[in-house]
């Protein structure tokens, strides 16, 4: 039998991203820039695990530890564990790593633990967490993910031939890309992101979370291209805007905005599309678009899987 275990806060974080960098499709809220922001506007304590068989990694998981009235414990774990080098392990290894997260994130009256796994949906990943004792509270995450590795021109064959057509119209409206690798006009979006939350009822992340983002993934990464925002221009007038946070080999789309006429002309397509051609040259390998959901977004949903992206659902909360 192997020996499987996760191993917690050892070794540097260097070396922590180092083994990130090796996760085809790490998620930005595994990453350790995203923890790091956590404890700054929440006070979150990250704790980064890696996952071993024999003593060698296999996988790596981050919780997010919040001691509340000195003695209630929330822990979070979102979209983890993730695995390294694609290799997903057989169904005993994911077994004992999740009971070994639930001895790490137990559930009593003094401990809360909420968990979003990336793992698949499915009745068999269902089954396998309820034996490790999690009970299931909702749905799981659904969104799409961008192949960066392929070449332009069969990016541009896979986007839908309507979405073509509107990408078409917007290189022909004379709209301007300001293309700014730090994201120094961040407060000006989450200006725009708050007030259109506002109107279509849904949760912005907050701004001095989103600063915090952007400073951890950019100034305290030590590295330059942490954060994307583009910015399309109709003369001197923002119509759409668009933010991605790096993380490791893969990128998230984190908040867009365009304005009445922004929509109209097709600017949001344009954004898109520069961007993935930037990640793409910067070494990004894959875009996760971030959440869909056709019950309560479909144009939004429809946009997103307009690119040509895979669409993917996680099992479920858990807790």
């Amino acid at each position: 039998m192997p020996d499987i275990d996760i191993a917690w806060n050892e070794g540097t974080v260097g070396d922590w991203d180092a083994l990130f960098a090796r996760v085809p499709r790490s998620t930005l809220l595994q990453s350790f820039a995203y923890g790091r922001a956590m404890g700054r506007s929440y006070g979150h304590v990250p704790r980064l695990g890696v996952i071993r068989r024999d003593g060698e990694p296999i996988g790596l998981v981050q919780t997010l530890d919040r001691r509340m009235l000195k003695l209630f414990h929330d822990r979070q774990c979102y979209r983890g564990p993730l695995w390294l080098d694609g290799t997903i392990p057989d169904a005993g290894t994911l077994e004992t790593v999740f009971r070994l997260l639930r001895r790490a994130c137990p559930g009593h009256p003094l401990s809360r633990a909420n968990l979003l796994p990336e793992l698949p949906a499915g009745p068999e990943n269902e089954a396998l967490l309820a034996r490790c004792g999690f009970r299931k509270i909702g749905p799981g995450y659904r969104t799409v993910w961008l192949d960066l590795t392929r070449n332009e021109e069969a990016m541009h064959a896979g986007l839908a031939r309507d979405w073509r057509k509107r990408l078409r119209g917007a290189e022909k409206a004379g709209l301007v890309l300001d293309v700014d690798w730090k994201a120094d006009n961040l407060p000006w979006l989450m200006k725009r992101e708050h007030d259109q939350a506002r109107e279509k009822g849904f949760r912005a992340m907050t701004g001095p979370l989103a600063v915090r983002l952007r400073n951890a993934m950019v100034k305290g990464g030590g590295r330059n291209d942490g954060a994307l925002m583009i910015t399309a221009l109709d003369g001197s007038t923002p119509a759409a805007c668009w933010l991605f946070f790096r993380h490791g080999v893969c990128a998230t789309s984190q908040i867009s905005w365009a304005s009445e006429a922004g929509r109209k002309n097709g600017a949001t397509r344009l954004v898109l599309w520069r961007a993935m051609q930037e990640l793409k040259r910067r070494g990004v390998r894959a875009l996760d678009l971030g959440g869909i959901n056709p019950d309560i977004a479909p144009g939004v949903t429809e946009f997103k899987l307009g690119t040509g992206g895979e669409a993917v659902e996680t099992v479920g909360q858990y807790r």
